[in-house]
């Protein structure tokens, strides 16, 4: 991928070192990222405005928040940082939320909307319409009157942001916001509440529910709009801290942690719908003799070959993730065994084009294991079958690398 650096002498050169340790280097063509010091920021959106491309800033800085201010995307405190957040926002996975409903097809993607969508929660209709009006030119907005409305209509949308009038007839906004709390869909919504009552009691029991903000009325248009896009950042900076705290730095595909959380969720949601479920454990043969020969930046670039790879071959319901130095795990729901294995050597068959592309001995020992509804009855589904799947892999590496190994099925 094509990262441009933006700047001369001693910085811009540790920048392109440490983005050529995570296999990212400076290419003819559409940047996919800008890298730079705060001091060559301004330089750098310039850059990216002439490009007329969308790809992330990223900044070499102590001080993140003043970059981020002065428009930047991200920042980094030094060179490797940064090369670890570029390579994170541009390989950044594929995500699709799993509704937890048979799979006849697989399902699409949640589209990026072009605006953030509020639901405003407002019985008193002309507080509604101004409120409506007010909040129209820059986003998108949906309005109700009552809490339980509020809650179906939420968990319909996934707004961005909940506006929630304290004061409702029925359900008042501080059961609206614990039953919002309770839907996994909008547990995480941020919500700024609206009320007339803005004593210390009040405002403390709004928040100690959850609230991310209290907003006194009367209020101005003003202070309206700064708290709503306080509360949109911050928001936004929270999912990406946390995107990052689930993401490999070099691959951009999801890490350990969240491989682990996405297993069992697969086992749990193969057992309830009788689907077969797959999984494949990945090793890149020979890191060591490319690291020993080539350095660790090539081992690095064999491994992110590797992860591009694996990702290519990915449908919308699958899962991959690097489990750990060089080896990487995928998640088939909805595919028996047979599957599993024509799925891997399409992988080990691309892994040879990548490495004859790359440059570099990139290739892949692959295990396969599989296991059916009826066979995820215990407690150790999920455990037996990354085992059986690693000793596969373990019989592929042992038996001359370079292959596919299916696990025998458990008698």
């Amino acid at each position: 991928m094509n990262v441009r650096v933006v700047g001369a002498g001693e910085a811009a050169e540790t920048l392109r070192a440490a983005l050529a340790r995570v296999g990212l280097a400076e290419r003819a063509g559409e940047p996919a990222a800008f890298v730079c010091t705060v001091d060559d920021l301004s330089r750098a959106i310039a850059m990216r405005e002439l490009a007329q491309v969308t790809g992330p800033i990223v900044v070499l800085t102590d001080d993140a928040a003043s970059a981020i201010e002065a428009g930047a995307d991200d920042a980094g405190g030094t060179a490797d940082e940064v090369a670890r957040r570029v390579s994170a926002r541009i390989r950044a996975p594929k995500v699709s939320r799993l509704e937890e409903t048979p799979m006849a097809e697989p399902p699409a993607a949640s589209g990026r909307r072009q605006k953030p969508l509020i639901l405003v929660v407002e019985d008193d209709e002309d507080a509604r319409m101004v409120l409506t009006e007010l909040l129209r030119p820059r986003y998108d907005v949906d309005a109700v009157g009552d809490g339980e409305t509020a809650l179906k209509r939420a968990a319909e949308l996934n707004p961005d942001l909940v506006l929630l009038d304290l004061f409702l007839p029925g359900m008042d906004g501080f059961g609206a916001l614990t039953g919002l709390r309770r839907n996994s869909k909008t547990a995480d919504t941020p919500v700024i509440f609206l009320s007339a009552q803005g004593d210390a009691e009040t405002k403390s029991q709004g928040l100690s529910l959850g609230a991310a903000d209290y907003l006194a009325k009367p209020f101005s248009e003003q202070e309206l709009m700064a708290r709503v896009d306080r509360t949109l950042k911050l928001t936004a900076q929270k999912e990406h801290f946390r995107a990052l705290a689930q993401t490999d730095g070099l691959t951009g595909l999801p890490n350990f942690r969240s491989f682990h959380a996405r297993l069992e969720e697969e086992v749990s949601r193969a057992h309830r719908y009788g689907h077969p479920l797959a999984c494949a454990m990945v090793d890149l043969d020979g890191l060591k003799e490319i690291n020993d020969k080539l350095g660790h930046a090539a081992g690095n670039r064999a491994i992110v070959a590797l992860a591009d790879a694996v990702r290519e071959e990915l449908r919308d319901t699958d899962f991959a993730a690097r489990y750990g130095g060089d080896e990487f795990v995928v998640l088939l729901p909805q595919t028996n065994e047979t599957q599993g294995a024509q799925f891997a050597e399409r992988l080990r068959r691309r892994l040879v084009e990548v490495s004859q592309d790359a440059g570099l001995p990139v290739r892949g020992s692959i295990g396969v294991a599989a296991v059916n509804a009826g066979e995820l009855d215990s407690a150790d589904a999920a455990e037996d079958l990354l085992r059986r799947a690693d000793e596969a892999l373990y019989r592929a590496k042992r038996s001359g690398r370079d292959r596919v190994e299916v696990a025998q099925v458990p008698h």
